[in-house]
C-alpha cells in the first residue's frame, strides 16, 4: 500500500490538474495555494485589505489578476503601489473558486 502524503491547504501548490490523486483531476489552472489565498481574501469580508500588508500574499494575489485578465505579469515598482479593488477580489472569487460575491456600493 502507497504511503499518502499529507499536505496542508496553503501549502499545497500544486496544480489542480496534476493533482496526485490519479483519475479524478480537474481542468483548473489554479493551484491550491492560489484557492486558499482567494478564500482567505474573501472571508476577510470589508477587511480585505488587511490581507495584502503581506507583500508576497498581495504580489500572489496580482499574478492571479493579470493570468484572470490574460495580461503579461511582469513584476516592477508598479506592483507594488497597485490598488487592489473590491472588483478585483470578485472577479478572482469567481474565475477561482468559482462564487459570487455580492457587493453593495
Amino acid at each position: 500500500m502507497a504511503k499518502r502524503t499529507p499536505f496542508e491547504w496553503g501549502n499545497a501548490n500544486f496544480a489542480w490538474d496534476k493533482n496526485p490523486f490519479g483519475a479524478r483531476q480537474s481542468t483548473n489552472p489554479f493551484t491550491w495555494d492560489d484557492c486558499a489565498l482567494v478564500e482567505e481574501v474573501v472571508k476577510a469580508g470589508k477587511a480585505y485589505g488587511d490581507v495584502f500588508k503581506d507583500e508576497k500574499k498581495k504580489k500572489r494575489f496580482i499574478k492571479l489578476i493579470c493570468q484572470i485578465e490574460g495580461v503579461e505579469y511582469k513584476e516592477t515598482k508598479e506592483v507594488k503601489e497597485r490598488q487592489i479593488r473590491i472588483t478585483d477580489v470578485a472577479l478572482v472569487a469567481k474565475e477561482v473558486l468559482g462564487i459570487d460575491i455580492k457587493i453593495d456600493v
